[in-house]
């Protein structure tokens, strides 16, 4: 017997097992998006230091508000306020 012919290596025991998860996996975070009652879409980039979530409006509808660089740092609570009413990209008003 050689121990550099492969056939001499152990198989072991080769059987299938089924692993089943019974504990439901965490939600996967999405970005908020909202559409404000322009038109204007706003999608959530990250959360302020106290916790709030921070929305940027990528291309707004009025050309004079298109400016050059990153958006202002708008909060959610600042977007309701003076855009509002806001609702879902996609959803029901």
């Amino acid at each position: 017997m050689s121990i550099t012919v492969p056939t001499n290596i152990p198989s072991g025991e080769r059987r299938t097992i089924r692993v089943e998860f019974t504990a439901p996996l965490p939600p996967v975070p999405v970005a908020l998006v909202l559409v404000d009652c322009n038109g204007n879409v706003w999608r959530e980039a990250g959360v302020t230091e106290s916790g709030e979530r921070r929305m940027v409006c990528d291309l707004p509808v009025n050309p004079e508000d298109r400016g050059e660089g990153p958006s202002f740092p708008w909060t959610l609570r600042m977007v309701e306020g003076w855009f509002g009413p806001v609702r879902p990209l996609g959803g029901a008003a």
